[in-house]
């Protein structure tokens, strides 16, 4: 049954015409939700909403934790009904949407728990009778941008650690997953937050580019495309306005002659092919030295044909839909692209057609480091297998692309898992573990094209989300 969904400012739902749509990717005829698309009057209206609740806000540091205990809670006991709205707007499976609800959860929790650690510092001054202070308060209002693939989850750790260090949030959720946005709002609405905290602007560009223009807007936090990121950083910086972003990843998992095969195809699986390879954390590349590539390619071939892929609220589903026709027809062309130059590639489904927003798991064999495949991000089940004489030659492919989120290395060797976690220029390294899959208290990003700004997560999150304030005092004479 669809839904109508409204913005939320100031503590009230407002209504506005329905202007976009978003439909069911498993089932195109089925519209979850419709949605209206905000602009710069309503952007500035809860940007105003947002500055008004700083007072509130900071002044009761045990109410705020609590509040984000309350929405913790509140994800945990409802992350059946969560993940089934999940599941029909996104095409996440439903398995996945549960452990997504769950980390976000978690994410509210730990983040009331931080709440109670705000400290400063006291250091000697070099001058008698002088003592100098270090504060970390609140930057002001945050404008949150957040995407589809992680429609609670990135909210989570935007969200949580903003309302954590006193501020107060406009939070404009992607398009294709307003209604499980809509969700989570009604949760952090009813827990007991000032009004005005937590803010939320439905639509499409139009309402972000009025978010990030939006001078009240004293900081962003974007996560998406590498493409609108950069737009982003544009926009906010040339105002003067704090971001960071997250622009995702060409994430590469080597694999030596001396790993667990098993567990490496068992990981290069996981990383490219779950979540339909819609994770910025998705294993895009797959270097193999050449000792071990033929038993790895049979491996991972054997793996994929036997990949239950269909409807994504069916517990037994491992990979679903991508999330719009959209989203479908980009990484088609890509893999045309990648046809038309003679690449050929093992397909999960063997040869199946895709109804409906699906696409085959695909892996593409004797690739080179200038492939498209192997350079860019498809965001799809779509991945490159390359084939090296040597670990250093691997390293190298590695870190030759232009982003640096995730890097992944199987081996049984101590002596090069120490090397690759120093070396292997990304923000977070995997050894013997898929490239997707982070916790939830740790700090999260990249390096080079992937990542601009603070770290997110954890409590590496204070650096975004406070300013530094030092004081010195002499004492009275």
């Amino acid at each position: 049954m669809s839904q109508d969904l409204a913005c939320h400012i100031a503590g009230r739902r407002r209504e506005l015409a329905p202007s976009l749509e978003q439909r069911n990717p498993a089932d195109l005829d089925e519209v979850v939700a419709r949605l209206p698309d905000a602009g710069e009057d309503l952007a500035a209206e809860a940007a105003a909403a947002a500055a008004g609740a700083l007072g509130p806000l900071t002044a009761g540091v045990e109410a705020r934790a609590d509040a984000l205990d309350r929405i913790g809670d509140a994800l945990l006991e409802q992350r059946s009904a969560l993940a089934d709205l999940i599941a029909r707007e996104t095409g996440k499976t439903v398995g996945d949407a549960e452990g997504e609800v769950v980390r976000a959860g978690r994410l509210f929790r730990f983040f009331g728990g931080e709440a109670l650690r705000i400290v400063g510092e006291r250091f000697a001054s070099t001058r008698p009778g002088v003592t100098v202070e270090v504060s970390y308060d609140p930057v002001g209002v945050i404008g949150a941008i957040t995407p589809w693939n992680f429609p609670v989850a990135i909210p989570a750790w935007k969200i949580a650690p903003a309302l954590a260090y006193g501020n107060a949030v406009v939070w404009k959720p992607s398009e294709h997953a307003s209604a499980t946005a809509s969700a989570l709002m009604e949760i952090i609405a009813s827990a007991g937050l000032p009004e005005g905290a937590v803010n939320m602007l439905l639509g499409a560009r139009n309402a972000g580019e009025a978010l990030v223009a939006d001078p009240a807007i004293d900081a962003i936090s974007f996560t998406g495309s590498e493409t609108t990121g950069r737009s982003v950083i544009g926009a906010a910086t040339r105002r003067g306005a704090r971001v960071q972003a997250e622009m995702g990843g060409v994430n590469g998992l080597i694999v030596l002659a001396d790993a667990d095969l098993d567990a490496a195809a068992d990981g290069a699986i996981n990383g490219a092919f779950f979540a339909a390879g819609q994770r910025c954390t998705a294993t895009s590349r797959i270097i193999v030295e050449r000792a071990a590539a033929t038993a790895l390619t049979q491996r991972i071939e054997s793996r994929m044909a036997a990949l239950r892929i269909g409807d994504p609220r069916r517990r037994e589903t491992q990979i679903g839909p991508l999330v719009s026709p959209r989203q479908k027809a980009a990484v088609a062309a890509a893999t045309a692209a990648m046809r038309a130059e003679g690449r050929k590639a093992l397909d999960g489904r063997r040869g199946e057609g895709a109804p409906a927003c699906f696409v085959n798991p695909l892996l593409f064999t004797d690739m080179d480091p200038g492939d498209l495949v192997m350079r860019e991000e498809i965001f799809g089940p779509v991945a490159g297998l390359m084939v090296v004489d040597s670990y250093e030659e691997a390293l190298e492919a590695l870190n030759a692309v232009r982003f640096g989120l995730c890097g992944g290395l199987y081996t049984t060797s101590l002596a090069r898992a120490e090397h690759f976690k120093r070396h292997a220029r990304v923000g977070i390294a995997m050894v013997n573990l898929p490239t997707a899959g982070v916790d939830y208290h740790a700090p999260f990003g990249g390096l080079k094209a992937s990542s601009f700004g603070a770290r997110e997560q954890g409590r590496a999150a204070r650096e975004f989300y406070t300013v530094t304030r030092t004081a010195y005092q002499a004492a009275p004479r």
